[in-house]
């Protein structure tokens, strides 16, 4: 049986930790449980739960609060398993993860494999909007696959499928690759591009599915929708591969609110459009989701994070924002 080290970077979230640690369950590995303290101290019992799921436990408390790509490479850094299991804190696994993963990492074509997440359990109603806004294909586009079931068997994969809440990577794949330190978003999506150029195996299961909890006050998405906007454009600007021009429709459609000023009956024509199709989505995931009272906070959400994204990603390309 294989190694592996599973990596929790956790600041501010408890509850939700507690909840995270509670869903490892791998009978008879080996594996190590590394929790980077980011900036904080862990609470008793956060250390008697972790204490008690494995005797490899490391326990890191930075100093400071570091970036999300600098705090995965300290795990990385002291990872011990053949494989490295990147999970976030607000992340936990679905019943028989374990039983469908060990499986496919003992598959010698696999160097990175990953799944999507999903709604978790006890949201409230805009946390559970969120996550179904998140699976559209009219809100995230080629990443929707990160946050749906795609198909019903093993693929080829890529970093517009995979993502860092649900990420296994083989350690000695990395050939020095590391997360960029410079990035608050969108730091697994240049780690993957790497990856991928170096030329290792990557796939996608649709059954190896995280629950994960997502924010609950609209307040809390401002910056990170804004910064996975940004963070998208400055990679772009990378040019680890070629880039994929879907990526600019947000900031497009920010763009296009400027033809209110310029032809008013076009702009509320293409408002009506727009509309249209984004309540008829939404109610199809409401109801696919049985939360039929949840469409009007769907639609909002469709444009909000849209928008959101849009602004972030034009903010990056004014000269000063990247001095």
């Amino acid at each position: 049986m294989f190694s592996f080290s599973v990596i929790i970077v956790t600041h501010g979230r408890t509850e939700l930790l507690i909840k995270c640690l509670d869903s490892l369950n791998f009978p008879d590995a080996n594996w190590q449980l590394i929790i980077i303290a980011n900036g904080e101290e862990l609470t008793p019992e956060i250390h008697e739960k972790a204490t008690a799921l494995t005797p490899n436990l490391l326990v890191l408390h930075t100093e400071n609060q570091l970036s999300p790509g600098k705090a995965r490479n300290v795990g990385i850094s002291e990872a011990s398993g053949e494989w490295m299991f990147f999970l976030d804190d607000d992340a936990a696994l679905t019943n028989g993860y374990w039983e469908i993963a060990k499986d496919l990492l003992s598959d010698g074509k696999i160097d990175v494999l990953g799944g999507p997440d999903s709604p978790a359990k006890g949201m409230n109603a805009l946390s559970l909007s969120l996550a179904l806004t998140l699976s559209s294909p009219f809100c995230t586009g080629v990443t929707s696959a990160r946050h749906k079931s795609v198909g019903k068997n093993l693929i080829p994969a890529d970093e517009e499928k995979l993502t860092s809440c649900n990420l296994w990577v083989r350690k000695s794949s990395l050939q020095g690759i590391t997360f960029p330190e410079d990035y608050l978003r969108a730091e697994e999506t240049i780690f993957l591009q790497k990856l991928k150029k170096a030329g290792v195996g990557m796939y996608y299961h649709p059954r190896l599915k995280v629950t994960h909890t997502r924010r609950s006050k609209l307040a809390q998405l401002f910056r990170p929708t804004f910064y996975a906007g940004y963070y998208r454009s400055k990679l772009m600007r990378a040019r680890l591969k070629k880039s994929n021009e879907a990526f600019w429709l947000p900031a497009i459609f920010v763009l296009l609110h400027l033809v209110v000023f310029l032809d008013q009956e076009v702009f509320w024509y293409l408002a009506r459009m727009y509309g249209s199709i984004i309540v008829f989505v939404s109610i199809g995931l409401a109801m696919q989701a049985k939360r039929f009272y949840l469409f009007p906070l769907i639609s909002f959400l469709h444009y909000f994070v849209v928008f959101m994204y849009g602004v972030g990603f034009l903010a990056e390309r004014f000269p000063r924002s990247r001095q």
